[in-house]
């Protein structure tokens, strides 16, 4: 099967960005709400932070702070779209569920049905199995950076599908499909590929299909480094980061290289604003926009809590905050990107944020826990 790697604009509906969006009632709030986010951008080095808070449909709060491009000193607004990284992953499994709704999907079948020349580990595989990470498939080595490849993976070309499953395919299973949980990028990467294989039709336009168009999100595309994305922030490292590797450099902040998530749409290549990332989270609240079988799919929990995840449902993280709270959630970090959502199914609150640097905040469900406490 050879299609085109080439992306696909998920939506081009006009932002209208807001400073804030609260009522009168609500002003003690948002003061809390900006003294923390103030206090967050105090205590860490992030260059610009974007948070939105949804209850229902409502738009609670939605603002922005710092710089999204440092070099032209561009104020960050709601309206910039930033690097989601892992938080992909979720919108990958939402088109998923929906698809199987419709019956399009099959999520428990032999993924070698629809794919018959996988290497024969990967022929018994579902994409239930690949969407909660217990595919078996390995995550990043040191030897996808290794100076004997082609090139650093996240600098490479990628022009078929055949080429992205060459990065992963033939390495050997860290576990039996179906016998315990492994995060994997690479696993859905692979779940994208069995999905546009039997949809015939390409992922990005099965997001656009799924997700971008019926929940209404313009700003949700993909991360390509060539075209022209509106509103997207520029990405940096700490300078303490690049100490590590350049002990004499100076800044506070530095560029990060290009990117090519090419290979990785749907485990960590996609950007949005956190406003639409927050509608994207209450959409999932009641049926509507998505199914009701969708949703029992989703949020239906597959795997018991192991040491490095928490129960999953269908892509979603699904357990409790420290205050008991049920939660529905994922977060994400790549070379200059940290986002996350965080639903709060019970209080119908959505809490998204972002950051353009890479790794800050590190902790982003602790405060997306104390926004709750204050708009509950």
């Amino acid at each position: 099967m050879k299609m085109s790697r080439r992306s696909l604009l998920l939506g081009s509906a006009t932002l209208t960005g807001v400073a804030s969006v609260v009522g009168a009632a609500d002003q003690k709030r948002l003061e809390l709400s900006r003294h923390w986010a103030q206090g967050l951008m105090a205590a860490d080095p992030i260059p610009a932070l974007s948070i939105a808070v949804t209850r229902g449909t409502e738009t609670l709060w939605a603002e922005a702070f710092g710089r999204s491009d440092l070099e032209l000193s561009t104020t960050a607004t709601p309206t910039h779209r930033f690097r989601l990284g892992s938080v992909s992953k979720i919108v990958t499994a939402t088109a998923a569920a929906q698809l199987a709704a419709r019956g399009i999907l099959d999520l428990d079948a032999p993924i070698g049905a629809a794919m018959p020349d996988l290497p024969e580990p990967h022929r018994a595989t579902t994409l239930r199995q690949l969407l909660t990470h217990r595919g078996g498939i390995r995550h990043y080595l040191p030897k996808d950076d290794a100076p004997d490849a082609p090139g650093p993976i996240d600098r490479r070309l990628y022009r078929t599908n055949e080429g992205v499953l060459a990065i992963f395919i033939n390495d050997p299973l860290v576990a039996k499909p179906g016998e315990r949980v492994s995060y994997s990028t690479f696993g859905y990467t692979l779940a994208s590929i069995v999905m546009e294989t039997v949809a015939k039709t390409p992922f990005l336009e099965i997001l656009h299909r799924e997700v971008a168009v019926p929940f209404e999100l313009g700003s949700l595309g993909p991360d390509d480094p060539i075209s022209l994305v509106s509103n997207r922030v520029r990405g940096y490292h700490p300078g303490s980061a690049i100490r590590n590797v350049v002990p004499d450099y100076a800044g506070t902040w530095g560029n990060i290289p290009s990117n090519n998530p090419a290979y990785k749409w749907a485990g960590g290549g996609l950007l949005a604003t956190p406003l639409d990332l927050a509608r994207f989270g209450a959409a999932h609240l009641s049926a509507g926009k998505i199914s009701q079988a969708a949703l029992t799919t989703l949020f239906t929990v597959y795997t018991g809590r192991t040491e490095r995840s928490p129960p999953l449902g269908l892509g979603w993280r699904i357990d409790q905050d420290e205050a008991g709270r049920l939660r529905w959630h994922h977060a994400g970090g790549q070379d200059g990107a940290r986002a996350s959502l965080v639903v709060y199914p019970k209080e119908k609150l959505c809490i998204a944020l972002a950051s353009n640097v890479t790794g800050y905040p590190g902790d982003v469900n602790g405060p997306s826990a104390k926004l709750a406490d204050v708009w509950s």
